[in-house]
């Protein structure tokens, strides 16, 4: 099972920091779809090859990473790339589906 970090406004600067791709997903414990989907998203990000940074946030304990961020729907994963956050993907998806933003994503512009 791959090592999924713990972001928040105290080490967010690792994602925004990171020259390469990383895959965050905010969440809450009280979020009934998020708790649901948790397995999908983890199916996901298990087959990720290493250089691919993974983290979870938690927007109850991190109000300002919220905000800055626009997250309005729970869950929602943000995909950057150099740092620079270039997919918002909203609501519960299937593993396929982040794999294939994921590799859109990879091929660039």
């Amino acid at each position: 099972m791959r090592e999924v970090i713990a972001y928040n406004e105290d080490n967010f600067r690792d994602i925004e920091q990171y020259e390469g791709i990383s895959v965050v997903r905010f969440s809450a414990p009280w979020c009934p779809p998020c708790q649901s989907s948790e397995p999908f998203f983890s199916a996901f990000t298990d087959g990720l090859e290493e250089s691919i940074q993974v983290g979870k946030v938690n927007v109850d304990q991190a109000p300002v990473l919220t905000t800055k961020y626009e997250i309005w729907g729970l869950p929602s994963v943000l995909i950057f790339r150099e740092g620079q956050l270039v997919r918002r993907i909203p609501g519960v998806k299937s593993p396929a589906f982040y794999a294939a933003a994921l590799e859109e994503i990879k091929k660039g512009p």
